[in-house]
């Protein structure tokens, strides 16, 4: 998980540059366009079986992940371009939240005493920080919620696929199923749908151009290096546990922020934004084998 902490940092940092240059839909693509081409060539290095291997008996599953990936993926863009970093990140912490939900509506799995203090820690902390905030309901926030829900769906439905194949077949169809449908929302929805904010200016003087090329290639390899990692810590943890683990970007974003971007959150949004990060921490802890999503049980959900 250490290697996707880096390279979900990497990708935030990416956007947040990006965003003053290109639209919420052109940074998907380019994202899509580069994961895309790192996946394809590493399957045809690896060989004749290699390729034989990437197309499962049935894409329904792999089409419906994309297809919500895609969706999340471009609210979280249109959210880390348009919203306040703090609101944001705070929003992000409630990935655990949504997926305790979703194993309970689905699998009617209970989280344990651990996991449960961990969450009722996390809750109060989130209501505290948006309390603090002053957060008031609109579009906006709307969309990074959604953001979040749809994200941590595709989390658990990677753990189920994950079960069953290898990660270069699942990054790889992912965004080969994911292109053109970038490519036809950047032909038909117009610009003025996300117009490109003011360029954010970086902390320290680096010429222009190196940054913006940083942040692409960061972008572009973040996006597969991620998503590769995810599938194969699926394999080793609940889906509850992922789900907390992911959330452990965000303090690394918003510290990152600051030194990077000269964010820094207001100060009276670290306690209780510490206390959030201990109930991550206690979702996430180990906890009993059998607590996993085994692969039967994949299969069946």
């Amino acid at each position: 998980m250490s290697a996707y902490l880096a390279c979900y940092l990497a990708i935030a940092l990416s956007i947040r540059l990006l965003s003053g240059y290109l639209t919420v839909i052109e940074i998907g693509l380019l994202r899509s366009v580069g994961s895309l081409a790192i996946a394809g060539s590493v399957v045809w290095a690896g060989g004749a079986e290699e390729r034989r291997n990437i197309l499962p008996p049935n894409l329904r599953e792999d089409a419906a992940r994309s297809v919500l990936h895609l969706a999340g993926s471009l609210a979280l863009i249109w959210s880390l371009a348009h919203l306040p970093l703090a609101l944001v990140t705070t929003i992000e912490f409630t990935g655990p939240l949504f997926a305790a939900m979703l194993l309970f509506l689905v699998l009617r799995r209970r989280p344990g005493t651990g996991p449960a203090a961990g969450l009722a820690v996390l809750a109060t902390g989130i209501g505290l920080l948006v309390f603090r905030l002053n957060a008031v309901p609109n579009r906006d926030l709307a969309i990074a919620i959604g953001a979040v829900a749809a994200l941590t769906t595709t989390n658990l439905m990677l753990a189920r696929l994950a079960a069953q194949r290898s990660t270069l077949s699942i990054v790889l169809l992912m965004h080969a199923i994911q292109l053109p449908l970038y490519l036809l929302l950047w032909v038909f929805v117009p610009e003025q749908w996300s117009p490109p904010p003011q360029p954010y200016r970086l902390a320290f003087d680096i010429p222009e151009l190196a940054v913006i090329g940083g942040a692409v290639l960061a972008l572009i390899v973040g996006g597969f290096v991620s998503q590769a990692v995810l599938a194969n810590a699926s394999r080793h943890a609940s889906p509850l546990q992922l789900c907390s683990a992911d959330t452990l970007r965000v303090p690394l974003i918003t510290l990152a922020a600051y030194l990077l971007l000269a964010e820094l959150p207001p100060a009276e949004l670290w306690l209780p934004g510490l206390w959030v990060l201990c109930g991550v921490v206690i979702t996430s802890l180990p906890t009993a084998a059998g607590r996993k999503l085994r692969p039967e049980q994949a299969r069946r959900t």
